[in-house]
């Protein structure tokens, strides 16, 4: 809108031109190089800002036009010395005035005439942020947006070890958003899903719980994964239970159903030096059935 404003004044000009040349006698403004400058100009802007329609726009097209308006007027007016019985001065005087006002009141009413981007969404962006804030699990400060989960409870325990047991309490799986992508370990490589296991092991000994490089294998859709978790495992003194949530992320998954069982190993050292060399260690390799 702002664009056609300056393009239909630029055509009203050269038309009203060109009715001046044909009354006047000593004054020919379409020879008049300032003439052609200004219309010019008139017609690029609005060439250039045919796509923009807001108010501040229009009202700085409006407000330019007026002011090539002045500057024009003092040009055609350089070889008289007066223009209905007032000095020339007052053409600069004007122009100058208007400039100035202008500049400064042109931030002002440009803010009051721009859109309030803080306060206004369309419907579908307000629902999806509010569906966003439903719908999310936090990882390493990062919010990982999911449109499904199911959640397994099992409660399945591995005791093959004397100085500990392990349990899996539940699994959930969640069908993340699409185009989501996650983890330094995988260069930033797209995902379509996320395993939450959360996990308990009690220490009957004193221990030392190697979770961060444990892994998890699904053999129905062919992968394998380290693991991520938010805590901080590595000792456990005897008689205490530590559980945690590790996360998978899962580069194929077409949807929460898709994963059938999981196999989820971690190795453990017994901190006990007056143990039996045989039972130092121990890697946990649990197989979890999700019906």
């Amino acid at each position: 809108m702002a664009g056609i404003i300056a393009i239909i004044a630029g055509i009203l000009l050269i038309v009203y031109a060109v009715q001046h040349d044909k009354k006047s006698d000593d004054s020919k403004w379409l020879k008049d190089w300032g003439f052609w400058v200004i219309t010019g100009l008139i017609l690029v802007c609005g060439i250039f800002s045919l796509n923009d329609s807001s108010p501040s726009s229009m009202f700085t097209v409006v407000m330019l036009l007026a002011l090539l308006g002045l500057l024009y007027w003092r040009i055609t007016d350089r070889s008289k010395k007066d223009l209905h019985g007032k000095k020339r001065v007052l053409h600069t005087l004007v122009t100058v005035l208007f400039a100035l006002i202008w500049f400064f009141i042109y931030g002002p009413i440009n803010a009051a005439l721009q859109p309030d981007t803080t306060t206004t969404s369309s419907p579908a962006s307000s629902e999806k942020e509010t569906s966003h804030n439903n719908k999310y699990v936090r990882l390493d400060g990062e919010k990982i947006y999911y449109t499904s989960s199911k959640k397994y409870s099992l409660n399945q325990t591995d005791d093959s070890w004397s100085a500990a047991t392990a349990k899996v309490n539940n699994v959930t799986a969640y069908k993340t958003e699409e185009g989501y992508t996650y983890g330094s370990k995988r260069g930033r490589k797209e995902v379509q899903g996320m395993l939450a296991i959360n996990v308990t092991v009690k220490a009957l000994k004193d221990i030392e719980v190697s979770m961060d490089n444990a892994t998890v294998s699904i053999p129905n859709i062919n992968e394998q994964h380290d693991i991520e978790t938010k805590e901080d495992w590595d000792e456990i003194d005897k008689g205490i239970s530590k559980t945690g949530t590790i996360y998978v992320p899962i580069y194929k998954l077409k949807n929460v159903n898709s994963i059938k069982s999981l196999r989820f190993k971690f190795d453990c050292q017994n901190q006990d030096t007056d143990d039996d060399i045989d039972n130092f260690d121990h890697t946990y390799d649990m197989t979890v059935n999700l019906n």
